[in-house]
């Protein structure tokens, strides 16, 4: 499979401290780095993890510090990373980040979701527009947990926005469960969503989804991060309601 880009995706256990969070993800790369691949995608708010705490885990120098320390690991390693952070913006803005870094440790910028849930619109300033960006051998643009049912929206800005050549790749970082008969259909429009958007787009979708919630630790029904092709097929799931990593081949 030479020149085929070796993406991982992760479904890293969930913390309630930027510290342990930035420990879990700095070990989910070495891990993606071991196993050959040159580039991992990371859970929405990796870097805090996403529970009720997230408030409190918003010191700027710490998170500074912690954005250094990843992109310090990409370039030791060799290897690109898309991983959901925390961004805080002017006049005590904060938005939903999915942050792109290249394997020589570069900033290539970061996508804000933009299509937030009720609860989430309290907390966080909505997004823009997107595009691609080119990371890890792939065309890349993230589109973040329930924004997978505003593919009327987003079709046309990454139609419009797509340049460049080599295979496409929407990174979808989330925090979704079947816990119960509702959620279990929320689920399944979420995915109907991201296989329309692959077909749509001829991209790749790698989720990575978090396998537990720290808020409700009784629930089940979490993980089960999905692999979708460029003609919106399913073709891997990574387990249900564990940790887990594996690494694909985009051919």
């Amino acid at each position: 499979m030479t020149g085929v880009p070796r993406w991982a995706v992760s479904q890293p256990r969930m913390h309630w401290t930027l510290q342990a969070s930035l420990a879990e993800t700095l070990a989910t790369l070495e891990a993606a780095a071991a196993a050959g691949a040159k580039g991992c995608v990371g859970t929405e708010l990796a870097l805090t993890g996403f529970h009720r705490r997230v408030p409190e885990l918003l010191d700027e120098r710490a998170l500074t510090d912690a954005e250094a320390q990843l992109r310090a690991a990409c370039a030791r390693l060799g290897i690109a990373a898309a991983v959901g952070v925390p961004t805080l913006g002017v006049d005590g803005a904060v938005f939903n980040s999915h942050l792109y870094i290249d394997a020589a440790g570069r900033e290539l910028g970061r996508v804000h979701k933009r299509g937030l849930t009720d609860s989430e619109a309290t907390f966080f300033a909505r997004g823009d527009e997107r595009g691609w960006t080119a990371i890890g051998g792939v065309l890349a643009t993230s589109v973040l947990c329930r924004e997978t049912l505003d593919g009327a929206a987003l079709l046309p800005e990454l139609r419009a926005a797509a340049i460049g050549s080599g295979p496409r790749v929407i990174f979808w970082p989330s925090y979704i469960s079947e816990s119960d008969a509702e959620q279990a259909a929320l689920c399944k429009a979420y995915r109907s969503g991201a296989e329309a958007l692959a077909r749509e787009l001829g991209a790749w979708v790698l989720q990575s989804n978090w396998p537990e919630s720290l808020n409700a630790p009784e629930q089940r029904g979490f993980g089960a991060s999905v692999v979708i092709a460029p003609d919106g097929h399913c073709v891997l799931t990574l387990p249900r309601d564990e940790a887990a990593l594996i690494v694909v081949d985009l051919a």
